[in-house]
């Protein structure tokens, strides 16, 4: 009896205790993934510009809103040169984890579609729609 009683003493002597954590966890602000792709071209809907963005992996259809006020010394976007972009993805067709199923359609062919302001905007082929932080208008802000 005695031994059990030792037993059960040093158990609980030495279990840890967690220490419970007081700071308050602030949330992050999110600017978006760094992107650097070529513009390859810039169209416009109601009141957005549609800025296309490629690269070698990714593939953006960029939406802006046309009456934003440009950045001050901001770069002016040129079809066929390089920027980098802080892109915030709005939609996404690929499958999102291992055990979803492919069908024998293909996904690129399925749009998807969102409202900007009451003005309805849709992913095209392998683009997928975004808004970038670091574009007002067709000005990017300087780095």
């Amino acid at each position: 009896m005695k031994n059990l009683f030792l037993i059960l003493i040093l158990i609980l002597v030495s279990c840890k205790g967690k220490k419970i954590e007081t700071e308050i966890s602030k949330p992050k602000f999110e600017l978006g993934i760094d992107v650097f792709a070529e513009v390859s071209k810039i169209d416009s809907i109601a009141n957005f510009y549609l800025v296309f963005i490629k690269n070698e992996k990714e593939h953006f259809k960029v939406v802006s809103d046309k009456n934003q006020a440009k950045y001050y010394n901001g770069t002016q976007l040129e079809i066929g040169k390089n920027y980098n972009f802080k892109i915030k993805q709005v939609t996404d067709r690929r499958p999102s984890g291992p055990n979803d199923r492919f069908t024998p359609m293909n996904y690129l062919d399925i749009a998807q579609c969102q409202d900007f302001e009451k003005t309805e905007i849709c992913t095209e082929s392998s683009f997928e729609l975004a808004t970038a932080s670091n574009l007002k208008g067709l000005f990017l802000r300087k780095e």
